[in-house]
């Protein structure tokens, strides 16, 4: 029988929800403690950095020194990384206030308990990530997924599929035909069109693609009628605004 791995969950600047997804494995925790063994993880018992680690899954994004020096001291005692949610892959919830006005940025500077960087940073700008297992949260199955590969040695893969397939496969109707302003055919898949099953707009919460037709959506969006600021907020919930270079030139 193979050993355990040896993992540990981390957190950085986030609201730990996709840590606690941990704990809504339910039955299939107890399968998944089959074959890892927990040796460091605050919200368990709290932090062993002497620990070696098979395994590092971190949650929450890069806002300040602490959590860059956090991270980084996590990459160099583990053997394979995982950002683990949105605020890790993406920079998620907290990298909101990157598209915020420069004006109320500076003013959350000044008025942060811990200095603060510029902007908020997904894991990868600091350090080399081995797999992004995306969404806010994340997906309970995709995390065993993951575990179970990882213990029989297979490198996990990241799907790079739009939501608009997902959509297609699940036979829902297309909500931009219904006016309603949605990320489906920019942004990654993996959730199973989750919210436009539901009829919910997509909001990019696994990221957006890297050939996305960015600027073909925000003119359909325009001739629906939709305000300049509601498209600057659905391009920017998750992700950096994918017109800002563009339109800094």
């Amino acid at each position: 029988m193979r050993k355990k791995l040896r993992v540990g969950f981390f957190s950085l600047s986030c609201c730990e929800g996709c840590s606690l997804v941990f704990f809504d494995l339910e039955e299939n925790m107890l399968k998944a403690l089959d074959f890892i063994e927990i040796v460091d993880a605050r919200l368990f018992d709290g932090n062993h950095p002497e620990e070696r680690l098979d395994l590092a899954i971190i949650e929450g994004g890069i806002q300040n020194e602490r959590d860059k020096d956090d991270l980084v001291a996590v990459r160099k005692r583990s053997d394979y990384l995982i950002g683990f949610g949105a605020c890790a892959t993406v920079a998620g919830v907290p990298g909101m206030r990157n598209a915020l006005p420069q004006q109320m940025q500076k003013s959350l500077q000044k008025k942060a308990i811990k200095p603060i960087k510029e902007k908020v940073y997904p894991i990868n700008a600091f350090v080399k990530v081995d797999y992004l297992l995306q969404g806010c949260p994340v997906f309970t199955h995709e995390l065993l997924d993951v575990l179970v590969k990882l213990y029989h040695g297979t490198k996990p893969k990241l799907e790079e599929v739009p939501v608009c397939k997902e959509c297609i496969e699940r036979e829902n109707p297309c909500l931009l035909f219904q006016r309603i302003p949605c990320l489906g055919p920019v942004s990654y898949g993996g959730c199973k069109a989750l919210c436009p099953t539901e009829r919910g707009q997509c909001i990019a919460c696994r990221g957006i693609t890297k050939d996305g037709n960015f600027e073909a959506l925000r003119e359909l969006f325009r001739k629906m009628g939709v305000s300049e600021q509601e498209i600057h907020n659905l391009f920017t919930y998750f992700t950096a605004n994918p017109f800002e270079k563009k339109e800094g030139e």
